[in-house]
């Protein structure tokens, strides 16, 4: 969505601390795509994480994003907690320095994120005239859960047409996101100087991305069924499962790599600090060395992990009557050694990590030479659609 209609829905909050709970809202807004004639914007793409903030500075052009910059910084402790800015100030000081430090250009600022106070469903309703859709979506969702939409923007997509002997419905994929937390996101760009262009949710920047790197088309022979992409972060694990490269499903689980460096940290009486060095650099998820201690730790995190996950990955193929064929991961922790082979034995199934993206292009060796993994939603939410 334009997250410059942001503006239109809320009083500004004139304190600048994303705290106003004078909110007016004017109505919902709309899905927009750039003009077919409009020139290739320079972007700054920002994943709002809980221990770091993740920042892409490229554009769209011609099917293929160009990166011109790929800068993180990270955040203390609190500052955002489950997509929400809780430290504002630390927050703008944050991206200030990263933007500084990093001699970043781009003035439009497109923000993604994902919090569990975020809401997916996929809901059927009568096939209606596109004029009257907004009305009926807000009716049939607010069946479904027990919220008071006034609290929430809302947006939808249709994602195909069923018959059946009640006539034509259109199964419809439907976002509400929390006024608040928008606002918030608002305020804090306008904070920075700079200028509010887009806000998007990650599992829909990584359906885009997805389809622009070709990893959910039948066709091009790398998968023949529905995939699921795994964001494996600090707080949270994020899954995403898309089928005919179309978002299907989405589940979060509130375990990450944070509990890794808890577990180690513990054990082995250390600080968090120096936890985070020792987590990628000596641990073997295929470990056998009995005397391998920190491995060991580490795999009792990551099986706990898998029991959720496994958990959602059978619920789904339950659900659909059919089999994820492939498991792509990526994020902060997807980089623990071994950890697609760990996985691909527990869960037997294919898994992946994404290591580069057709139609990613990265401006110069330097870039070249980073984890792009890392950036994946924010690289994804520079694609408008």
């Amino acid at each position: 969505m334009d997250i410059k209609d942001i503006g239109k829905l809320f009083k500004k909050n004139k304190e600048g601390n994303g705290e106003n709970t004078n909110v007016s809202y004017e109505g919902i807004i709309s899905s927009k795509k750039p003009k077919k004639f409009e020139k290739p914007r320079l972007v700054l793409s920002i994943d709002m994480g809980s221990n770091y903030l993740k920042a892409v500075e490229g554009k769209l052009q011609k099917g293929s994003i160009s990166v011109s910059k790929l800068a993180e910084v990270v955040l203390p402790e609190g500052a955002i907690a489950d997509g929400k800015i809780i430290n504002f100030e630390v927050v703008v000081n944050a991206l200030e320095r990263l933007i500084k430090e990093n001699s970043i250009k781009a003035r439009d600022v497109i923000i993604t994120t994902n919090s569990s106070s975020i809401i997916n469903r996929d809901i059927l309703i009568p096939a209606v005239q596109e004029e009257e859709m907004d009305t009926v979506v807000r009716y049939e969702i607010q069946q479904y859960l027990p919220i008071n939409l006034d609290d929430y923007i809302v947006q939808f997509v249709v994602l195909d047409e069923i018959v059946d002997d009640d006539g034509v419905k259109l199964k419809v994929n439907v976002t509400a996101f929390p006024e608040r937390v928008a606002l918030s996101y608002y305020n804090l760009i306008n904070a920075l100087d700079l200028d509010p262009y887009a806000l998007d949710v990650s599992y829909n920047a990584i359906n885009k991305l997805a389809n622009l790197g070709e990893y959910t088309h039948k066709e091009v022979g790398l998968i023949g069924g529905p995939v699921a992409f795994v964001d494996m972060g600090a707080a949270s694990i994020n899954v995403a499962i898309f089928k005919n490269g179309k978002l299907d499903f989405t589940r979060m689980i509130k375990m990450g790599g944070d509990n890794i460096l808890y577990a180690l940290s513990e054990s082995l009486n250390m600080s968090i600090k120096s936890t985070e060095f020792i987590k990628f650099k000596d641990i073997d998820l295929l470990s056998e060395d009995e005397e391998d201690e920190k491995s060991k730790i580490v795999q009792g995190v990551i099986n706990d992990l898998l029991e959720e996950l496994e958990r959602i990955i059978q619920f789904y193929n339950n659900r659909a009557s059919t089999k994820i064929e492939t498991i792509f991961i990526y994020g902060g922790l997807s980089n623990i050694r071994n950890i697609n082979l760990f996985l691909e034995e527990k869960l037997n199934t294919r898994i992946q990590r994404i290591e580069d993206i057709k139609n990613v292009n990265l401006g110069n060796n330097i870039l070249m030479n980073r984890d792009i993994s890392q950036y994946l939603n924010a690289i994804g939410a520079i694609i408008r659609l």
